[in-house]
């Protein structure tokens, strides 16, 4: 069942190191940012899988979508590059 959310959690997540840094080259092409785990209603949801991630400018504002699994469950997670805020948008739940 799929159902709306709109709530602001708290994020513990990853940034990848791109090949360009590692090489020594001072440009930023290919980081990734990968959340890891969330905590949502006081209950810590660890992320198994991320099916998938994509950006989306709206306005003046850049916005990065995940969704995510912990294996049993779908959310959909949205980061505010501006606010430096997550919410979660949306769970599915089987």
């Amino acid at each position: 069942m799929l159902e709306n959310i709109n709530e602001p959690v708290d994020i513990a997540c990853r940034f990848t190191c791109p090949p360009s840094l590692r090489s020594g080259d001072s440009r930023r092409v290919g980081s990734k940012l990968i959340p890891t785990k969330f905590l949502w209603h006081g209950r810590e949801i660890i992320v198994k899988k991320v099916n998938l991630a994509y950006s989306n400018r709206e306005g003046r504002g850049k916005f990065y979508y995940f969704a995510v699994s912990d294996g049993a469950n779908y959310f959909k997670l949205r980061f505010d590059s501006d606010k430096l805020t997550w919410i979660l948008l949306e769970t599915y739940v089987d």
